[in-house]
């Protein structure tokens, strides 16, 4: 008989994400919504950093010109490379502007 009454109460079904934490807060879903978005700018950033990091390294030293056509050749490649993750944002847009 005591051992039923130390039990404890059945616990809730929660989401748990990463390390067991409880994912159903409003501050993760939050986040859920705009991952797309942080994601595909710090892709951006990165390979604006890489584009600049090797022109530096081939010579040219120039901050006007390396930041110019760094920006040039970062926009130019992230066109092509980072499609899926400017799809996955007009995505995520898309589905917040309707509901």
């Amino acid at each position: 008989m005591r051992s039923e009454r130390c039990k404890a109460p059945p616990a809730k079904s929660v989401s748990r994400g990463v390390a067991g934490v409880d994912r159903s807060s409003t501050g993760w879903r939050n986040l859920d919504l705009v991952r797309p978005i942080l994601v595909y700018t710090a892709s951006r950033l990165g390979l604006f950093a890489v584009t600049l990091g090797v022109l530096y390294l081939i010579g040219l030293h120039n901050p006007l010109w390396l930041l110019v056509i760094s920006f040039a050749i970062s926009g130019v490649a992230s066109y092509v490379l980072l499609s899926g993750q400017r799809d996955a944002v007009s995505r995520q847009i898309s589905e917040r502007h309707k509901g």
